[in-house]
């Protein structure tokens, strides 16, 4: 537990200075309030008992003695000690008698004067601490607020760009084994949670223990023989705390586990909307999420219950001694024990309710931690997953292909069966190699291991003779541009999607890149032109018009290789004509790959390799492999109007 909350205060550590700030405005703060209620003691002691004929009470503390004044010096009448007690008193004893009857006595006279002073001193002296006091609580509530609100919030900014740095290096076996709605729930819920427990740390938990030991402390000058008698209660709270702390965090971190649950069965009902209105299983996916969402409310009624019952107990336990603090105080102050007054009873009370608040608020916010810590572990563990492989020790860069690509005898799985197995094929620099099979043959899993988002299991990829897991990793990306079946499109303009790729790119060579790829045909009748904004994912446009912008983006960038992943099958067929007219021209003189179910986009290809369960079961051009009575012609004759099968020529 210990640890978590350490590496979560780490990403506090640059903004130190202004939470310490912050927490120095708390203990200001927690000071001055403290200060207030004791208040009432010299009120009390040195103004209103005297003000009805009480005697002050002497300054029994420090504070006592600074807000109000020392005693009168004696006059120079009262007699020293060497004088004779009957010399001196003789004449004294008769003063009464002797004077005129309802004659003011002089010298009662002269002590009510002196009492008069003081108090009014007193009444002065209190008067101006309670206005540094107003002054103060105010001042220091705000710098608390305002300070720790902005370090927290800059945390919470570099909470963020931590995990989305991390979430970009991790490779993509780790966002295959994760579902998306336990990647939304680790990276919104358990983030935020976690940036809540820094808040909690540095926010109302570093001001309530301030409260409560600076609260303790006036108290000690109070009545430390009370003080202790409350402090039995201490072993008490602590232990409805452990215990209960226990048990919030454990039924936390199962809520947490529902929490990823319903964001996944809404990330799926979001998705396939369209396919759910079709078939019209609204009832069943409407079910089916209440069932989800059902268990992660009793789950979480289970964390607020321990909850409720931890901060319970700790309130019946600080009323019961409250209760009999006030008791044994009132018989203290009636038998003169302690040395305690009725304005040192009465602050005692009034500084013990102040602190008795901060002791509510740690055990409520120690409840929160317990139901925060979950959470934060779970976001730990993502930032604690392994990224990407990193570049080889003796990495090389490379500036294009020259001689070619070869890929010697590579397997590859995703953890079960084998997607590949003991593929090899020899690709020349330049050539246009179309890689065709049916569904799930391998085919895109090979170009992944070629970007290498993933490393074969064995065998190697080789680029001009150098292993791709050699070559440094920036350095491989460069050389290569990549056109997905999906037409993924990021929030921004047509212009920025197609000059992600290089953002360097000047406009007239971005609009050269979009008239290649035909998107200026559609560019033309947008009032905004290339500033037109595409919406989420591309949600505003059709979607073979975000696939000619992302045919655009990859052109753009003119790399060595080319892989276009089932590039055109988004298109109409006068748009696929138009592209793959502009793309050949293009590919002169560039490696590509051609991922492809339609067979008729690869019928020009130098080479056509076919997978079949994972494995190479033909490689030779069109004409070649028309000859041969394999799969490559099964699937021609498949794709062919009437099944008729085609000869060299067909398509």
């Amino acid at each position: 537990m210990g640890r978590t909350f350490l590496r979560l205060v780490g990403f506090a550590r640059p903004f130190v200075v202004v939470l310490a700030l912050g927490v120095a405005c708390s203990a200001a703060y927690a000071g001055a309030r403290s200060l207030r209620a004791y208040l009432i003691k010299p009120l009390l002691d040195e103004v209103v008992l005297p003000a009805y004929g009480a005697e002050p009470a002497g300054a029994s503390d420090w504070i006592s003695g600074w807000l109000t004044p020392g005693p009168e010096a004696p006059g120079p009448e009262v007699p020293g000690p060497e004088v004779p007690g009957p010399e001196v008193a003789a004449p004294e004893t008769p003063a009464p008698e002797t004077a005129a009857p309802g004659a003011p006595d002089a010298e009662a006279e002269q002590a009510r004067a002196r009492i008069g002073d003081r108090v009014q001193e007193s009444f002065w002296n209190i008067i101006l601490v309670a206005l540094v006091i107003v002054v103060v609580i105010p001042l220091a509530h705000f710098g608390n607020i305002y300070l720790v609100a902005w370090g927290m919030g800059r945390v919470l900014v570099e909470i963020q760009q931590a995990l989305c740095v991390k979430l970009l290096s991790l490779p993509l076996s780790f966002h295959g084994r994760m579902t998306r709605g336990e990647r939304l729930a680790r990276t919104t819920a358990d983030a935020t949670r976690a940036h809540n427990v820094l808040s909690l740390l540095f926010g109302d938990l570093a001001q309530e223990t301030l409260a409560l030991v600076l609260g303790v402390v006036v108290l000690l000058t109070i009545s430390w023989q009370l003080t202790l008698a409350t402090l039995v209660m201490a072993p008490l709270v602590a232990g409805v705390i452990a215990i209960f702390g226990g048990r919030i965090r454990r039924t936390a971190k199962r809520r947490q586990e529902s929490a990823g649950d319903v964001t996944q069965r809404l990330v799926e009902i979001f998705s396939g909307i369209k396919v759910i209105k079709a078939f019209r299983a609204h009832a069943i996916e409407a079910e089916g999420f209440r069932r989800e969402n059902l268990r992660l409310f009793r789950r979480g009624m289970r964390v607020v219950q321990n909850r409720a019952l931890a901060r319970t107990l700790v309130e019946g336990i600080n009323n019961a001694f409250g209760v009999a603090v006030i008791i044994g105080g009132a018989i203290a102050v009636a038998l003169g024990l302690w040395n305690l007054t009725p304005g040192g009873l009465a602050a005692f009370v009034g500084v013990m309710a102040t602190t008795y608040r901060p002791l509510k608020e740690l055990s409520k916010g120690w409840a929160l931690l317990m139901d925060a810590q979950p959470s934060a572990e779970r976001f730990l563990e993502l930032l604690d997953a392994a990224p990407e492989p990193p570049d080889a020790p003796d990495a090389v860069r490379i500036d294009g292909v020259h001689r070619g690509v070869r890929i010697s005898r590579v397997s590859f799985s995703y953890g079960r069966e084998p997607v590949l197995r003991d593929v090899s094929l020899d690709v020349e620099a330049g050539e246009m190699v179309a890689i065709v099979g049916r569904t799930g043959a391998g085919k895109t899993t090979l170009a992944d291991l070629l970007l290498r988002l993933y490393d074969p299991d064995s065998g190697c990829i080789e680029i001009d003779g150098v292993d791709v897991r050699r070559i440094a990793r920036d350095s491989l990306l460069d050389q290569i541009a990549v056109v997905t079946q999906d037409a993924f499109l990021f929030s921004g303009s047509i212009r920025d999607n197609i000059r992600y790729g290089r953002p360097d790119a000047s406009d007239a060579e971005v609009e050269a890149a979009a008239r290649a790829a035909y998107v200026d045909e559609f560019v033309e009748a947008l009032p905004e032109g290339y500033e037109t904004a595409v919406g989420e994912v591309g949600g505003r446009l059709s979607g073979g018009q975000r696939q000619r912008i992302t045919i655009a983006r990859a052109l753009l960038k003119n790399p060595p290789i080319l892989i276009f992943d089932e590039a055109t099958s988004s298109l109409d067929a006068k748009s696929e004509r138009l592209v793959q007219e502009a793309v050949a021209s293009l590919l002169r003189g560039r490696t590509t790959f051609v991922i492809a179910h339609r067979l008729a986009t690869v019928r020009n290809a130098d080479k056509i390799v076919v997978l079949e369960d994972g494995r190479v079961e033909a490689i030779g051009s069109h004409g070649d492999l028309m000859a041969s009575d394999g799969l490559y012609r099964e699937l021609v004759a498949l794709q062919t109007e009437g099944g008729q099968i085609a000869g060299n020529g067909a398509s």
